[in-house]
């Protein structure tokens, strides 16, 4: 399994404002009655989408409050997605993490994925592998986007919040000497 983990990826204060702002009702989330695709029904989330290249679709005020801080720190030469995701607790308190997405990729051609924690809770992104990541505030995890991957809900917290970026760039990680 290749990915890696930065810890206090950003700056505390900008981390904090927007942490603050995806937490404490500010932001407008969407509806999405699946957890990836229209066949993946186990369970539902809110979301917001901030970027997304290949719908020209961009909401400017979001991307400059949440996007920029993150992307102007990642190696990247065309942004092609990103995505606010909100999992809501859906079941109760120290039952099992549920719900849980079907193993997915989130684009069907090379790229590399980032998910950065937003709140800390017992959540988490798993790998086809078995692989866990666990989700932890301001702890950014990248990989290769070619790795299937699912999210998984939080029991301790009523929401799990994360950021989803797709990028490309011009060398792959496991070519890259070359430290994120």
């Amino acid at each position: 399994m290749n990915h890696q983990r930065i810890n206090n990826f950003l700056p505390r204060d900008v981390f904090s404002d927007i942490q603050s702002f995806l937490m404490e009702g500010d932001m407008m989330w969407s509806y999405r009655n699946a957890l990836t695709d229209g066949a993946d029904t186990c369970g539902f989330h809110f979301s917001g989408d901030v970027f997304h290249a290949e719908r020209k679709q961009c909401d400017v005020p979001l991307l400059e409050k949440v996007g920029v801080p993150i992307i102007s720190r990642l190696p990247m030469s065309k942004l092609i997605r990103i995505k606010i995701n909100c999992y809501p607790r859906q079941v109760r308190v120290g039952e099992d993490n549920f719900p849980k997405s079907s193993y997915h990729i989130d684009l069907d051609y090379p790229h590399h994925t980032a998910i950065l924690g937003i709140n800390t809770n017992n959540g988490y992104t798993e790998f086809d592998d078995g692989t866990k990541l666990e989700s932890i505030e301001n702890s950014l995890i990248m990989f290769e986007g070619n790795q299937r991957h699912r999210a998984v809900g939080c029991t301790d917290e009523n929401i799990r919040v994360n950021i989803n970026i797709n990028w490309m760039e011009d060398y792959h990680i496991e070519d890259s000497k070359r430290t994120w």
